[in-house]
């Protein structure tokens, strides 16, 4: 894992409802894992290594700008927020996973909040994931990294399943109930990609 981080722990606390409380320790590793885990599958090893070592040479301009503070931000937010649920929620300790008591004046939030909670920020980070997503396929020309991943350790981008679809219909009551369903549709924006 990397100590580079491309999402600030104060940026995830400003944007979140994560407490003050929780340790910082906690939210960085859990910054490094939704950049490994999450971001690296988006965006390809080669890109992934490109925007770290921009960030810490402080020569991050241009479209490498734009993806970083417009997309790729905001997609770890929610990445981080994700993760860092989990490990607020239950604590691995000598007798076994724990659930904090959460101090003298609150009750620890039972399962089922936890995992509607837990959907809620899921949902979010699923929307600026697709947000990046097209993004990079829109401006793949800008960021030759893409393609360039040629050993089994590189990851290489990972959104051609969302273009995998043999149905297209139009956006009639068909078309609500398959997304309904979780089909998922042929999108008209990208009229240059697989119908």
């Amino acid at each position: 894992m990397t100590n580079t981080l491309l999402i600030s722990e104060a940026k995830v606390r400003q944007f979140t409802d994560i407490n003050n409380n929780v340790d910082s320790e906690l939210i960085k590793n859990n910054i490094r894992t939704a950049q490994d885990y999450y971001l690296q599958s988006v965006i390809g090893t080669n890109l992934y290594n490109k925007l770290m070592s921009d960030v810490v040479n402080n020569t991050l301009t241009g479209y490498y700008e734009t993806l970083l503070n417009s997309y790729v931000q905001d997609m770890l937010l929610y990445a981080t927020y994700y993760e860092t649920l989990e490990s607020i929620y239950l604590r691995p300790r000598n007798n076994g996973l724990l659930k904090p008591n959460g101090g003298e004046n609150s009750d620890p939030a039972d399962k089922d909040l936890y995992l509607m909670k837990r959907q809620s920020v899921e949902n979010k980070m699923t929307y600026y994931n697709e947000r990046l997503t097209n993004y990079i396929i829109e401006e793949e020309v800008n960021f030759p990294e893409l393609s360039t991943a040629d050993k089994l350790y590189e990851q290489n981008p990972d959104y051609s399943n969302k273009y995998r679809n043999p149905f297209v219909l139009d956006k009639s009551s068909y078309a609500r109930w398959a997304q309904k369903f979780g089909i998922r549709l042929y999108d008209s924006r990208y009229k240059s990609y697989p119908q």
